[in-house]
């Protein structure tokens, strides 16, 4: 695996988070709930990522910090992503 699976919600955050893989996402804010869930394809995980920070085209209010479920396909990611989503109902998923 090439770079890490967590970080801070920030430009350097971002591009240290590994993009080897297809990964499902889970954006926290400050005290460590999820906030956002998504799912993001092998090579595209910092691009998708990158757009919920401050200012980006879909930024998430008080994301702080993002953890990545790393899975084989994209497909697999967004399966992971649904059952986070249905178990935590982040509040901008809806």
């Amino acid at each position: 695996m090439a770079g890490k699976t967590a970080g801070n919600l920030n430009k350097t955050g971002v591009a240290e988070l590994a993009n080897d893989k297809a990964a499902a996402y889970k954006i926290l804010n400050a005290k460590g709930d999820n906030v956002y869930t998504g799912a993001a394809a092998k090579g595209k995980v910092q691009e998708q990522v990158a757009k919920h920070m401050r200012g980006g085209d879909e930024a998430i209010p008080g994301g702080k910090t993002v953890k990545l479920t790393q899975k084989p396909t994209v497909t697999e990611a967004r399966k992971t992503a649904a059952r986070i989503i249905k178990r935590d109902d982040p509040k901008n998923n809806k």
